[in-house]
């Protein structure tokens, strides 16, 4: 009788991990940004969610993440909403330390700091010829004189390339210039993401984001469900949950 009630408890494990793999599978979104737009982990890329998509998360930040003033973790929440295949739109607020007050030096997160991007994809990748997704983006085109270390300008170019029965590799390269006393993202830019053909949510990244190198990985659970977690210099773990929804229009 234990040996029974052992094969069974294997069989409906087995079950329930088959169960778990079909339910998650939902091929052709793209990873997402730890700050909320489309992109690698803190680089962006040229991919877009189709159109319709909806996404709001939240993330947390390793230390000096963005700028070595955030010498401590922190955390950031956002909304993105793509209207148009060739437009994506995102607003987010990041947690900032500073004094309660004037006369209360007692530190925490008492102020947050508003940051929006806006994303535009004029040229998008042909996938029977060689031709790259191309996307110019803004990142808090008016930062109030230096505030938001987001601010930036930038262009980049992605490119996916198949490796049947195996797996299929994207590839980024772009440029990126601050704007307002923006700090984050200076300079050139790239990375990698490889997605397994057996699971085409489940995604390895790797990138240069202008300031340092990041390694990380990210999944689509239940359709619905997007987790992201990575590091910089493998000095600490930033990572993302979030919320993602097509509309049907």
């Amino acid at each position: 009788m234990k040996k029974i009630s052992v094969v069974k408890s294997v069989h409906i494990l087995l079950r329930g991990v088959l169960l778990w793999i079909t339910v998650c599978h939902a091929p052709g979104v793209e990873a997402q940004r730890l700050i909320g737009s489309g992109g690698l982990m803190n680089v962006p890329s040229a991919d877009f969610s189709p159109e319709g998509t909806f996404e709001g998360g939240v993330s947390v930040l390793q230390k000096r993440m963005m700028n070595d003033r955030y010498d401590y973790y922190t955390g950031l929440y956002y909304v993105s909403f793509t209207p148009f295949s060739f437009v994506e739109a995102t607003f987010r607020e990041t947690l900032r330390k500073t004094r309660k007050s004037a006369w209360d030096h007692r530190r925490g997160f008492y102020q947050q700091d508003r940051s929006t991007t806006i994303r535009l994809r004029p040229v998008r990748e042909t996938p029977s010829g060689w031709w790259p997704s191309v996307v110019v983006g803004v990142n808090d085109i008016y930062s109030d004189h230096g505030k938001s270390e987001y601010a930036a300008v930038y262009g980049v170019v992605t490119r996916h390339l198949t490796m049947k029965g195996f797996c299929s590799v994207g590839l980024t390269a772009g440029w990126a210039r601050p704007i307002d006393g923006g700090t984050a993202y200076d300079g050139f830019f790239g990375g990698l993401e490889v997605r397994p053909e057996f699971w085409k949510d489940f995604c390895l990244m790797g990138e240069y984001d202008t300031r340092g190198f990041n390694a990380g990985v990210s999944a689509l659970l239940f359709r619905h469900l997007r987790v992201m977690c990575m590091s910089r210099g493998f000095e600490g773990v930033s990572g993302g949950l979030s919320y993602v929804y097509t509309i049907k229009y």
